[in-house]
């Protein structure tokens, strides 16, 4: 599998060293931590480099989202679909926009169904993996450790005869 994959307006790329500084300062704000499962706060710029180390080890499919040259976050289908973007990035349809590619390379590569989730009150979230055709599956309680404050988290999945009838 590709390296590099391109939508209209995106450009989904492994993330590298010279990433750490900018996913630092977007993940690093609060308003986008708050609804992670995996990103403590304050998020160092040595979080990102181990973050980034990890991803470079491992291969994988992590991706740094990209509008030109920009990063503007981050997506990836490790073992469920998980992402965030920047919060001045938000509301331009980006994340449903990388989440598609994402969806289209995990059915390219394995039929097994793609898990992802969000705190029920992240209703943008919710709606982006709704209309990509996630139905809600169990609710738990989640730490964020942003936060350190515990929330519902919504589990979803999607199978691929679901993304098949959709896309």
């Amino acid at each position: 599998m590709t390296d590099l994959m391109t939508t209209d307006r995106l450009t989904l790329r492994r993330p590298g060293m010279q990433d750490a500084a900018v996913f630092t300062a977007l993940v690093g704000d609060l308003d986008v931590s708050r609804w992670l499962t995996r990103v403590p706060h304050p998020y160092t710029l040595a979080d990102a480099q181990d973050f980034i180390s990890r991803v470079e080890i491992g291969g994988g499919n992590t991706f740094a989202i990209c509008v030109g040259d920009q990063v503007i976050g981050c997506i990836g289908t490790e073992d469920q679909l998980g992402y965030w973007l920047g919060k001045n990035h938000w509301g331009h349809g980006y994340a449903t926009e990388a989440c598609k590619a994402m969806i289209d390379r995990h059915f390219a590569q394995d039929s097994s169904d793609l898990k992802s989730g969000h705190f029920v009150e992240n209703t943008a979230s919710s709606h982006v993996l709704q209309k990509l055709g996630f139905v809600r599956t169990s609710q738990t309680q989640a730490k964020c450790p942003a936060t350190g404050d515990t929330h519902v988290l919504q589990r979803m999945v999607l199978t691929q005869n679901s993304w098949e009838m959709i896309a």
